[in-house]
Parts: structure tokens; sequence; C-alpha cells
């Protein structure tokens, strides 16, 4: 098991997470997302006609599952409920993102790339009612 201070670290690294909806038919549906994890609640950027967001849209119930692709093994697995906003500005929040995932050279023009390409944004914000982890 991991304490909730390794599960905090854990989902503030730049890892790809699992972002798990649940389609009108009850059916899962998942999708690799970024995300940003503030301490409090995890946000994720999608295009206006991503699936996941009509899902959300119809049962607000997720879960995100994020994990490590080797050794030592470990994963984080947060629920909750998400909400989607279509009139945040993303742009601090892309940039934060890019720079996590790429790095402080990398990531500041891939960030202005994507943002020149890729807008409008909504952002799905999850608050968390249950976060679990657990390492070798």
């Amino acid at each position: 098991m991991m304490t909730a201070e390794e599960a905090d670290t854990f989902l503030r690294e730049g890892r790809v997470a699992d972002l798990a909806t649940v389609r009108p038919d009850g059916s899962p549906h998942v999708a690799p997302v970024w995300f940003h994890y503030d301490g409090e609640v995890v946000k994720v950027f999608a295009r206006p006609t991503a699936v996941k967001l009509r899902n959300i849209a119809n049962d607000p119930r997720v879960s995100i599952s994020i994990a490590t692709p080797g050794r030592p093994y470990q994963y984080v697995i947060v629920t909750g409920t998400a909400e989607v906003s279509e009139d945040e500005d993303v742009s601090e929040l892309v940039q934060t993102m890019a720079r996590n995932y790429m790095g402080e050279v990398d990531g500041p023009p891939y960030a202005e790339q994507i943002l020149s390409r890729m807008t409008p944004f909504s952002v799905i914000t999850v608050t968390p009612s249950k976060i679990s982890g657990w390492s070798e």
C-alpha cells in the first residue's frame, strides 16, 4: 500500500493516465490522458467533441488509473466525480502539463503548438472521493 503522501507525490509526476467514464449503455470507455493534480482535484483537457465529455454529461462517475510501466511497479487509482467546464482558460494548465510531461526545454514550445491548433478546449475537473495506491 502507498501512504497518502506517496500517492500525492506519485500523482504530481508526469505519467499518462487512463481515464474511465461510463457510456450511456453502462459500458466503460477508457482513454489515455495527460492530467494535472494540484493536491485536491485532477484536471484533464479535451476537445469539446470528445466521447469522454458526452459520457460525463450523462454520468459524472469516473476512475483514473496511473501505473508505472516497469519496476518498481506502482499504481494509483483515483475514483470520483467529474465536472466539465467549457469556458475555462486552459493556457496555464496546458503549459504546466507540457512542462511536467516534456520538461522545461521541450514543454513550452509543445504547449504553444497545442494551444495554437487545438482550441477551444473543455476542462474536466475530477473531485476524488477515494485515492488508493500500491507500491512494491
